[in-house]
């Protein structure tokens, strides 16, 4: 499972001494999301570097992280994240767990925490140009004019990507102004990650017309398409099942060659606690249908360290949780 040509594993921190760990380290970033603001992935310096970390054919990068502020003016909250992480979802935070793990880059996707106000996540871009990139989230609820507007701003803010959030388009992703959004994302060059969080199969038949009508929009898979459910993480054994509609619509979405798939979010996709061995056939049978050119690790910090999200009341961790330099 280990490329030799991109190999490089965090030079800190404990490790995983399975193959699926190796595969994930090691595993091509999709240089195609990207491809607008990172010219090479060796312009990225990394705080604390190493002589592992610092090597431009083997630059680690997280695509799939969120940060969010401590709720106080001028970045408030639209709803407030777990008690436990509020703290770790601050910059500093997360660039210190990176800084640990060998981490060279991330791509951070804006958070439901503030919702369509991307001032925090713009901050937090303008304050690490050469560490961060952003995904912001499209507003599927304002008529076609007003989305594609308010696409355009976060493309104009240097956005370089936008996550649809699959459940929040009345009428689907094909409606009028999925259709628009999706159209206009391909045309500024902005990656479309999309997010079905109770799972991908009720949305892949939109998503293959959304394929075949515009093939130039690069379209980015989060989380190998939440195929277990409850997507909440660390549900072990039987206290959650695998949706093989969602997995099997997954591997068909490969047949078009602008589809990447994000490898991430593991605490989520495992029925097993780390590292998570139940997932080595299933990111097999990825790399077989995708290749690794169009897989891209990512933990979904800080939502890792728990091990979970959302949880139930009083439950702060789950048997999936990791540090960041583990996950």
């Amino acid at each position: 499972f280990c490329f030799p040509e991109n190999c490089v594993r965090p030079t800190r921190g404990p490790a995983l001494e399975l193959p699926l760990r190796r595969l994930l380290v090691c595993m091509h970033l999709g240089r195609r999301l990207f491809a607008t603001s990172f010219a090479t992935l060796a312009t990225f310096p990394t705080p604390g570097s190493t002589a592992a970390s610092m090597t431009g054919a083997s630059r680690v990068i997280d695509s799939a992280i969120h940060l969010w502020s401590d709720g106080e003016a001028p970045f408030p909250w639209a709803s407030p994240p777990p008690a436990d992480l509020r703290s770790a979802g601050s910059p500093e935070a997360f660039l210190a767990a990176a800084r640990e793990a060998g981490v060279g880059g991330a791509l951070v996707v804006q958070p439901a925490n503030h919702m369509h106000d991307h001032s925090y996540v713009s901050e937090a871009l303008k304050a690490h140009p050469t560490f961060f990139r952003g995904m912001g989230l499209a507003n599927p609820t304002l008529p076609p004019e007003e989305a594609i507007a308010a696409l355009e701003a976060l493309h104009t803010a240097g956005f370089v990507g936008v996550r649809f959030n699959a459940g929040a388009f009345e009428g689907g992703l094909c409606s009028d102004v999925g259709r628009a959004l999706y159209q206009r994302a391909g045309e500024l060059g902005m990656p479309v990650g999309v997010m079905a969080f109770k799972g991908l199969a009720g949305f892949v038949p939109d998503l293959k017309r959304l394929c075949s009508e515009f093939p130039s929009t690069t379209l980015v898979v989060d989380h190998m398409g939440f195929f277990r459910q409850p997507a909440s993480g660390g549900q072990l054994g039987d206290a959650a099942a695998n949706d093989e509609a969602s997995w099997q619509g997954l591997l068909d979405l490969a047949a078009y060659p602008q589809v990447f798939v994000k490898v991430s979010a593991l605490f989520r996709a495992s029925g097993e606690a780390p590292p998570f061995v139940d997932l080595q056939p299933r990111v097999g049978q990825l790399l077989n249908s995708y290749g690794s050119s169009r897989l891209m690790w990512g933990s979904d910090y800080p939502f890792v360290l728990p091990g979970g999200f959302p949880l139930p009341e009083g439950v702060s961790s789950t048997p999936a949780a990791l540090t960041y330099a583990q996950a």
